[in-house]
């Protein structure tokens, strides 16, 4: 586990996010109960989980009072918005949302063979986490959202974290050194 301020000085290093943003948020992530607390006295410690809770939200560019909402929707958004829970069971597939496969891109950049080359995009404007990849890109979007279909009436802002700043990052804070 690493500290919340290592945590800080390694995504401003790697991934040019503000450090002092990124304790704002995080402090207001924790009153929310939004990322584990520490003990009186201990610092915070980040796990992968909490990590990549912390960069949606450092990535949503959500105003600090929206910062916990907007964090949960974009941690809740599933593939081009088909909520599966509606569907029979004995033909659902497994549901993921993009924090799920956020988590698994982080274990396996710090523990793993690094494998999972995605650059995660997340949409500022609309709940809408994008994976990019060299074959393609999945569309993470609220359950019942129309996919191919413009969120809103506002343009389309968002923030691209390459697989590089988070392999970095990641191995420099979880991977076994």
């Amino acid at each position: 586990m690493a500290t919340l301020a290592a945590t800080a000085a390694a995504l401003e290093t790697n991934g040019g996010f503000p450090a002092a943003r990124t304790r704002t948020v995080a402090r207001r992530l924790l009153e929310d109960n939004i990322l584990t607390p520490g003990a009186p006295g201990i610092a915070v410690e980040i796990n992968e989980s909490d990590f990549a809770l912390l960069l949606l939200a450092i990535a949503s560019d959500a105003p600090l009072s929206k910062v916990t909402k907007a964090t949960t929707e974009l941690a809740n958004t599933v593939p081009n918005g088909v909520d599966v829970s509606v569907m029979p069971e004995a033909v659902r597939p497994a549901g993921r949302t993009a924090f799920d496969v956020l988590c698994d891109i982080i274990w396996d950049a710090a523990h793993g063979d690094g494998q999972m080359k995605f650059d995660v995009e997340v949409v500022a404007t609309w709940p809408e986490v994008a994976f990019h990849a060299a074959d393609g890109i999945a569309h993470f979007m609220p359950p019942g959202s129309l996919p191919d279909h413009w969120q809103s009436a506002k343009q389309r802002r968002s923030t691209v974290i390459p697989y590089v700043a988070l392999f970095l990052v990641a191995r420099n804070l979880f991977g076994e050194n």
